[in-house]
């Protein structure tokens, strides 16, 4: 202990006398150390973290499977069979969510809800930490309205009053009563903020109309193996009994921490396996540092290696130096990291999973702390390692003439710039595959125009017809069933005051934001294009249940098409003779037309999509519009069929989108002072459509982005690698550079001896590097599009730009050496 103190104490004194080295080698270390602990914070929060929920490695989600082997969302009687056969699964629940106005707390608010089956909190294994959860008398059809609240709502309407008994707020125009408040951090699914029983609505019946999610917990002892099987048996049996009645093949049970990941889990592993590179890059150019300083020292040394001083003695010394460069650096480091987890989630928060468990925590700091460990502790073996490999002897010798350097030392710093240039290499073509990927992405016309519009999210009120949907429910199972259609088929269409004054309310709103100045158009959708929701089923072509087709189900107004400029193929739009009582009209997309009617004019063709809404009246195709990347710009279209919201029963959830000549956010006050006008109850929120366009592409611009400044970064520490190595040896070839220029050597043999130096070094580590980026890039093909992972413009491209960048950082020292006077030169030491 008492030799450690001293080479603490004797390390201090050295970096004192040498605070511009300290200085570059900390900031180096953490630039590294930094990207390294933001990545880990971010994979460890998303990815390492057991779910915050008791025995997590039990909880599993349930996805049907196509005969084509895609996964698709849960119709509610295949879970309730499912929930009744498995024998595998100690609970079952399945849940939705979505947004309601609630009134009755401190404020109108608009918040998002789940609707969930009694089961739910026993599989998440979490109960109110206030009140109780639903009983099963509640979780019935016709029981009272309750609800399970979250703790930031708790807070923010009943000011985290600890009595909850007897509070209640109001949804449209049913009452709910509180009776129970959920724990901090608890928001599943889907940062859900209430919780309101999934059985006091109608079931549904429709084995097609994929419409749940599904989350159960594995009985005690049980495999997920087992339980997979289980629920395959039970698929079998259900396909076996109900025929094409029922379009999934098989049930999936999926861990439900690695479903909520999804894709995210692959591009995260990639980054930090990028990250680990851009460490390397840095550890490579702070060893040249000590490599040069150790040759600076190479007296000090080898007379403390002669007087008896072992290799492991010299090491710790070193290593002690390194610690009061590697610990400041961690410091350094710990604080970039929390700016660049901010950062990090600000671009990609959208789509990042887990976001709230992310943070630079205590595990953070143990990382990093025992990242600076290991850096301190392997950057203090190298010049060791060098040192053991000198004969002492001359080393004294040489010492004594005033030579500093050693071929192990120049070798070893020509080694680490060599490996510099791979790995930057590396990091560079990823980036430039990705930049040329993202190029490519933005290239695909989204099927409409997000410039100049702003879109207002909202709440309708919503009616629940019970009544009509127990008819419709009865009806439909008759014609899946016997393939007969009723005589008088179920309407969904307004039959009461309640929901007249919900249409005329819709009607109004439109009317006063188009009537708004600079508005040229407005327009109505219950599912905004490539905002993340999405409704998709089955229709039957012509009412006959054997002819079946699948698409995406909106609900529209007129002047949506204009207000998003998509474009009219065919046909017409819903006009004023579409009313609500008159046969419902239906706009489609291309791609539904082409591929339900590839030969024939799709105008006057008739479909049944009832179980989307409730409404089996048959929907009469009038017009045919351009298609939408409704799912994002790296998908298909996506055959839609659009009704008309006026005649179809209303979502509750509505985004009303305006176009204007310009400033298009400046309509924000406008339009919410008309809502105001309308219903000063009724909450809203604003975005412009270029935000959403944006945010859909969170997922690969966050990808972009860290992989273009690891890139950077990697690029400028490899420049001044190669810079360094190069002044350093223009430093120690002074004599030699004048006893050339004096024996007659031009000014030009001079710069290509250096630059040629500095070349070999710069393309065998390109070479290094092309190999390692054939392997490396063919990973992360799932992160591309529309380029390949071996893009021969990318691999040529930038290892010329590299190479020049090289070619660059060689020729300045070697114009300095170029202009060494030779009598100065010859009397160098």
């Amino acid at each position: 202990m008492e030799a450690l103190m001293l080479d603490l104490r004797f390390s201090y004194r050295i970096l004192l006398k040498n605070p511009g080295f300290a200085a570059i080698a900390v900031l180096t270390l953490a630039l590294g150390i930094g990207a390294c602990t933001a990545i880990f914070s971010i994979v460890d929060g998303v990815l390492l973290r057991a779910l915050p929920y008791p025995e997590p490695d039990r909880l599993v989600q349930m996805r049907e499977v196509s005969d084509k082997g895609s996964q698709m969302a849960v119709a509610e009687p295949n879970f309730l069979d499912l929930r009744e056969r498995s024998r595998s699964l100690e609970a079952v629940a399945q849940y939705s969510g979505g947004q309601v106005n609630i009134v009755g707390g401190s404020e109108p608010a608009r918040v998002r809800v789940s609707w969930v089956s009694g089961d739910f909190f026993r599989v998440m294994g979490v109960q109110p930490f206030l009140g109780r959860a639903f009983t099963p008398e509640e979780s019935r059809q016709g029981a009272d309205p309750v609800a399970v609240i979250g703790y930031g709502l708790w807070q923010r309407l009943f000011g985290a009053a600890t009595d909850i008994s007897g509070r209640t707020f109001r949804i449209n125009t049913r009452s709910f009563t509180v009776i129970g408040v959920m724990p901090p951090g608890f928001n599943f699914p889907q940062k859900a903020e209430m919780w309101i029983a999934r059985e006091l609505s109608p079931p549904q019946i429709s084995r097609s109309g994929h419409n749940w999610s599904v989350v159960a917990r594995l009985g005690p002892g049980t495999s997920l193996e087992a339980a997979r099987a289980d629920a395959s048996s039970v698929a079998k049996q259900l396909k076996q009994e109900h025929g094409k009645d029922m379009d999934a093949v098989d049930f999936a049970l999926i861990p439900l921490q690695e479903y909520m990941v999804g894709n995210v889990r692959y591009a995260l592993l990639i980054i930090l396996g990028a990250v680990a590179f851009l460490l390397l890059v840095a550890c490579s150019n702070v060893a040249n540092l000590l490599l040069a300083r150790a040759t600076a020292r190479r007296k000090e040394l080898t007379v403390r290696a002669a007087l008896g001083a072992t290799r492991s003695r010299l090491a710790q010394q070193f290593i002690a130096e390194n610690l009061f460069v590697a610990l400041p650096a961690a410091a350094l480091g710990g604080v970039l990291s929390y700016w660049g987890v901010s950062l990090l989630i600000s671009l990609n928060q959208s789509a990042m999973p887990r976001v709230d468990e992310i943070g630079v925590d205590a595990r953070a700091f143990a990382f990093t702390l025992g990242l600076s460990l290991l850096i301190a502790i392997v950057l203090g073996i190298i010049p060791v390692m060098r040192l053991s490999r000198e004969d002492l002897q001359s080393g004294i010798k040489d010492s004594g003439r005033g030579q500093g350097a050693s071929r192990d030392s120049n070798r070893m710093r020509s080694l680490l710039v060599v490996s510099q240039m791979a790995l930057t290499l590396i990091l560079l073509i990823c980036a430039g595959l990705l930049i040329k990927s993202f190029y490519r992405l933005l290239q695909n016309d989204p099927g409409f125009r997000p410039e100049s519009a702003v879109v207002m999210d909202l709440s309708l009120p919503r009616y629940e017809d019970p009544e009509g949907m127990k008819k419709f429910m009865l009806a439909y199972r008759q014609l899946i069933e016997k393939g007969v259609a009723p005589e008088d088929p179920p309407t969904g269409s307004v039959h009461n005051e309640q929901q007249k004054r919900q249409l005329l309310f819709h009607e109004q709103l439109i009317e006063r934001v188009g009537q708004l100045p600079g508005v040229t158009a407005v327009g109505s959708i219950n599912r905004l294009p490539m905002s993340g929701a999405a409704s998709s089923g089955t229709f039957f072509i012509g009412n006959d249940p054997s002819k079946t087709g699948y698409a995406e189900y909106r609900l529209v107004t007129p002047g949506y098409f204009a207000a998003m400029e998509i474009p009219v193929l065919r046909g017409r739009l819903f006009d004023q003779n579409d009313r609500p009582e008159s046969p419902p009209s239906a706009v489609i997309s291309q791609s539904l037309a082409q591929r339900y009617w590839p030969d024939e004019d799709p105008i006057g063709k008739r479909i049944q999509f009832g179980n989307m809404d409730g409404d089996m009246r048959l929907l009469t195709v009038v017009g045919v519009v351009g298609d939408v990347l409704d799912r994002g710009l790296d998908n298909s279209f996506s055959p839609t069929v659009y009704a008309y919201a006026m005649q179809r029963p209303q979502s509750s959830d509505v985004s009303i989108v305006a176009r204007a000549h310009a400033g298009a956010a400046t309509l924000t006050p406008a339009m919410r002072q008309a809502v105001g006008s309308l219903n000063p109850e009724l909450p809203t929120t604003f975005r412009t459509l270029e935000e959403v366009f944006s945010s859909s592409l969170d997922s690969r611009r966050f990808s972009l982005v860290i992989f273009a400044v690891f890139g950077a970064v990697a690029l400028t520490l490899a420049v001044l690698g190669i810079y360094g190595v190069m002044s350093y040896a223009v430093t120690q070839r002074t004599q030699e550079i004048g006893i050339r220029i004096a024996l007659g050597a031009q000014t030009g043999d001079v710069l290509r001896l250096v630059v040629r130096q500095g070349l070999i070094l710069a393309l065998l580590g390109i070479g290094i590097g092309l190999a390692g980026a054939f392997l490396v890039t063919r990973l992360m093909s799932s992160l591309l599009y529309g380029v390949s992972a071996r893009d021969p413009l990318t691999f040529i491209l930038i290892p010329l730009l590299l190479a020049a960048v090289a070619l660059l950082a060689s020729y300045v020292p070697a114009r300095r050496a170029a202009r060494v006077d030779p009598m100065v030169a010859l009397r160098y030491e």
